[in-house]
């Protein structure tokens, strides 16, 4: 999660959905950017108060609980570790791994994990039999 944003009205403050998604935040230890933006419905096309993630909006038109909004940002927070386990490659993952196992991360040209070093093991023996196979 690199941003969050919380859409509100005057007729929908949305004061609710600020406290209990700040409160959420705090309790999963995240700290991503935040913004409240004034707006229409029609601007957005949702009902407010609205809730977007990475501008993608995830909660319109009501207001849920802090327990509701902590499992709907964890949720986000682990698909982010899924698709980028290790923080070095720039694109907000979580740095949990470190740089080897992340396949986003490659430094000085090299990918130093060990998967990738069976893997491509794996496949020279695989050549090695097949030509072996061949020249028999």
């Amino acid at each position: 999660m690199t941003r969050i944003q919380l859409f509100y009205s005057r007729a929908y403050p949305g004061n609710a959905l600020r406290a209990n998604t700040l409160q959420a935040l705090a309790h999963l230890g995240v700290n991503p950017e935040v913004q409240a933006e004034e707006t229409v419905p029609e601007q957005i096309g949702t009902p407010l108060p609205a809730l977007a993630i990475d501008g993608e909006i995830v909660v319109y038109g009501v207001e849920p609980s802090v327990r509701e909004l902590e499992l709907l940002l964890q949720d986000r927070v682990q698909k982010r570790e899924a698709d980028f386990p290790c923080g070095a490659c720039g694109m907000g993952c979580s740095g949990m791994n470190g740089p080897e196992n992340c396949p986003m991360c490659i430094q000085d040209g090299k990918d130093g994990s060990m998967a990738g070093r069976i893997i491509g093991f794996a496949i020279l023996l695989m050549l090695l039999f097949l030509a072996m196979k061949i020249l028999s």
